[in-house]
């Protein structure tokens, strides 16, 4: 960490420079081999932050990951025949959650936290990232696949891939920032979904650019999904480069907190060249055929 100066104020460049360290070094390390039983893999380099420490201990009863979920939210809306054949169907749930239904009947929640749900259970989950608002360990019965995207003590290091009739999922993991400057190895997953020839990427948490290794795992994107809360992942200008990056056909925000936020998003996608359109429902169907040449940001209704 940088040092205060005499006059007790951090040195701006000093800390400019420690920002850019650890940006630099969460592309780019690579995953850690696990160690022996009992041991969880941590990143090299800085030692890990608090929120690493945190994380990897058991919970103790106060920890808001040891707790039942807040009170559920059922979303009603989202009900009826799947979609038709050689289409998906994505509704916004709100925070990073969208509900993906396939024409086999095949229900997937992006970031289920356990109280923002549907009338019924989906067949598979994801979990991102280890936070209150992204994961929940009170997974609802009827759930056949709970896919969490960081190191645990259980699974290791987070290796999906679930196919599901018409669906498959699998994941590929980043590191993330961790307290106090250090960096937590695979802390955050990125989901991609593949049905009827789409593929529909959830950037989950992502906190730093994406190396080509990473672009080559995940592969064609058609439909990305991307946080702009502008902070608490990456600045909305660093998304534009993944966006760049990926070149998906439609690009749909989510994690987001008030219209300043969407607005701001809006504007930047507009000045660099990217159409935009507004959906006034939470659901929408897509095909390979109806998918749009050049990339359109779509804001669906509901959520946040």
């Amino acid at each position: 960490m940088p040092r205060a100066n005499p006059s007790g104020r951090l040195s701006l460049r000093r800390l400019f420079a420690a920002v850019c360290l650890v940006g630099a070094a969460l592309a780019v390390a690579p995953p850690v081999a696990a160690q022996a039983v009992g041991c969880l893999p941590v990143a090299q380099g800085p030692g890990p932050g608090p929120m690493m420490r945190a994380r990897f201990s058991p919970p103790g009863p106060g920890a808001p990951w040891s707790r039942p979920p807040r009170p559920m939210v059922r979303v009603q809306a989202i009900l009826g025949a799947p979609p038709p054949a050689g289409s998906v169907e994505l509704s916004y749930l709100g925070h990073s959650s969208y509900l993906i239904r396939t024409p086999e009947g095949v229900s997937a929640i992006t970031d289920y936290n356990g109280y923002v749900r549907t009338a019924l259970p989906p067949d598979i989950v994801t979990m991102n990232h280890a936070h209150e608002t992204h994961y929940t360990d009170f997974v609802e019965p009827g759930i056949t696949h709970a896919l969490r995207g960081w190191v645990t003590a259980e699974g290791g290091y987070p290796r999906h891939d679930v196919t599901l009739r018409d669906l498959r999922v699998r994941n590929v993991a980043t590191n993330i920032r961790g307290l106090g400057g250090g960096m937590e190895v695979a802390g955050n997953s990125i989901f991609i979904f593949e049905t009827n020839g789409l593929c529909i990427v959830h950037l989950g948490h992502l906190h730093h650019q994406l190396t080509a290794a990473h672009l080559a795992r995940i592969g064609a994107v058609d439909i990305l999904l991307v946080p702009i809360d502008d902070g608490m992942t990456m600045a909305q200008a660093e998304f534009a480069q993944v966006i760049k990056a990926l070149a998906p056909r439609v690009v749909m925000p989510m994690h987001y907190f008030g219209p300043t936020l969407v607005d701001r998003f809006l504007d930047l996608m507009r000045g660099q060249g990217y159409r935009a359109r507004f959906h006034p429902s939470p659901t929408i169907r897509f095909t390979k055929r109806n998918l749009p040449r050049r990339t359109v940001v779509v804001l669906s209704g509901g959520g946040d």
